[in-house]
């Protein structure tokens, strides 16, 4: 930050002495070869100020701590809504789906069993939704 604020103040002071320079420049056949001295001498400015600025330093972006987003309480939430919406595409009547998960032990969330209460068949609930990795019950009201 200080390297932008040396910048902008040499920028600005640069331009006020050249600009004031500029007024008092001569008149006449002298005029062009002045103006074009003052030219040179800003572009130095300008060019001197930005090679000055360091290069950003964006480190605090790289150790930036690492928030866990993914909960089991937002794995069961996101497993309850796919299973509703694919009973609710095959026509299946329920009032509640409950999703139990785990957290493994290299951090990985499993889906461990869905229980579903419904009055349906127990078939077609295990024809939608059954799977080799976690457990299905039908609780029949």
């Amino acid at each position: 930050m200080e390297g932008l604020n040396s910048f902008i103040i040499s920028f600005c002071g640069s331009c006020i002495l050249l600009g004031f320079l500029y007024m008092l420049c001569p008149s006449g056949n002298m005029s062009a070869s002045v103006k074009y001295i003052f030219c040179l001498c800003f572009v130095c400015c300008v060019v001197g100020t930005a090679v000055s600025i360091p290069s950003p330093d964006f480190s605090c972006f790289d150790e930036a701590e690492s928030y866990e987003i993914l909960t089991e309480q937002n794995t069961a939430v996101t497993a309850q809504t796919v299973f509703s919406e694919a009973l609710r595409q095959q026509n299946i009547n329920f009032r509640k789906i409950a999703v139990d998960t785990n957290k493994t032990s290299d951090g990985s969330i499993i889906i461990s069993k869905v229980t579903v209460y419904t009055d349906e068949l127990p078939q077609k609930i295990y024809e939608i939704i059954d799977s080799d990795s976690y457990e299905v019950e039908v609780i029949n009201e």
